[in-house]
């Protein structure tokens, strides 16, 4: 039996191996113990996909689209970046669609008006078993690029740095870096792929930063409105993903200079 079955809707969204990435991103960043064992002895794990339309400026192609999972209660925001810079004389355009938000919420009463997959749960649960520390680095020259934004940041920083580079994933242009000396971490973020040297020739990568000593909070409840900060949850989904699965890397004077 495959993995992927079609219930209902002739072209869907997303295909099999796109939908399994994106369930490998949720399952290494989001979800937790109780979501996996909500859905023991169930057979399959629905998901429910869509093109969302969305008002853009003249000239831009972007698409948008959503997947939801009922029985975890999550939906993924997904974007197919495509438009112009004129100015920068720059072609924005990613390789396919990306993860551009994830949130908690519970699924609308029934699935009109989307394509609904199902996706195995024992194919699944060993396909996400057997690529629990499969993980891509940045190449020597991403890296390089990573450093000139820090810098560029942030300023020099005087001695040697250790920083923990988490791994890249296939369905999202975010990375995420522990800066070990100044218990810092640093999120760079773009609608094109990090990889594509574009994105840094016109330096259009968002770089932001938390302070894990100042920026946690048990709960965005106690600083409602606020996106400066971190929950412990997320910072420990983060620190995982650096520390353990990531890269270490120390930064000597002579390699920023």
């Amino acid at each position: 039996m495959g993995l992927w079955t079609a219930v209902v809707g002739a072209a869907p969204v997303v295909d099999e191996a796109f939908t399994r990435e994106v369930v490998r991103h949720l399952y290494r960043w989001y979800l937790d113990e109780g979501d996996v064992e909500a859905q023991t002895g169930k057979a399959d794990l629905a998901v429910w996909s869509r093109a969302v339309e969305r008002k853009l400026d003249p000239g831009d192609r972007s698409k948008f689209a959503e997947m939801v999972f009922p029985s975890l209660g999550v939906k993924v925001t997904l974007k197919k970046t495509d438009y112009r810079v004129e100015e920068l004389d720059l072609n924005v355009k990613s390789r396919g669609y990306r993860i551009i938000s994830v949130v908690r919420e519970a699924a609308p009463s029934d699935a009109a008006g989307y394509d609904v997959t199902r996706l195995a749960l024992p194919s699944l649960r060993e396909y996400l078993f057997q690529t629990r520390n499969q993980r891509e680095y940045p190449d020597v020259a991403l890296a390089e690029r990573l450093r000139q934004a820090v810098r560029t940041h942030l300023g020099e920083q005087k001695g040697e740095h250790i920083c923990h580079v988490g791994p890249l994933s296939p369905v999202s242009n975010e990375l995420w870096v522990f800066w070990e000396n100044a218990r810092m971490l640093v999120k760079f973020s773009s609608d094109l792929d990090l990889s594509n040297p574009s994105v840094w020739r016109q330096e259009n990568v968002t770089v932001r930063t938390f302070d894990i000593d100042r920026q946690v909070v048990l709960s965005f409840s106690e600083a409602p409105g606020s996106n400066a900060f971190l929950t412990r949850h997320q910072i420990g989904r983060v620190l995982y993903n650096c520390i353990v699965l990531g890269q270490r890397q120390m930064l000597t004077p002579s390699q920023r200079k």
